[in-house]
């Protein structure tokens, strides 16, 4: 019988606040490292084989942030506001999802947003990182 994944069992031990407060912290400096186009900063919180899903295409390792960098060139403004993050946490993995409210468009024409976002985070050398990430 399949589970669906809010009824996933973890153990309170791995859960601690903790680590909840290290993943949390680790996608909001991802967003942080978009904004800012960062690519160092985007580097240390992805994994080496980071690649996302975004507006039906899927992007490799940097790629979403050199998007997300053309679209900023181009006078795209993206705000994003990311609402309580909900985490399922095993011992090295973590699987998140959240909904992002913001703004899109040109500063005439921007209109409000909502993206639903997930991601997936393993824990390697005491850090955990962005393995996979999807925004719909």
């Amino acid at each position: 019988m399949m589970r669906h994944p809010r009824s996933t069992h973890i153990e309170a031990s791995a859960r601690s606040p903790a680590e909840v407060a290290k993943i949390e912290m680790t996608i909001r400096r991802f967003f942080e490292a978009l904004r800012r186009h960062d690519k160092p900063a985007f580097q240390r919180l992805t994994t080496r084989s980071f690649y996302s899903f975004e507006g039906g295409k899927r992007f490799v390792g940097s790629e979403l942030l050199e998007v997300v960098r053309n679209m900023h060139a181009q006078g795209v403004q993206l705000n994003w506001k990311i609402d309580t993050i909900d985490i399922k946490l095993g011992s090295n993995v973590a699987w998140t999802a959240w909904e992002n409210s913001g703004s899109a468009g040109v500063s005439t024409k921007l209109r409000p947003v909502r993206w639903l976002e997930s991601a997936v985070l393993v824990k390697n050398e005491g850090r955990w990182k962005i393995d996979f990430f999807h925004s719909t």
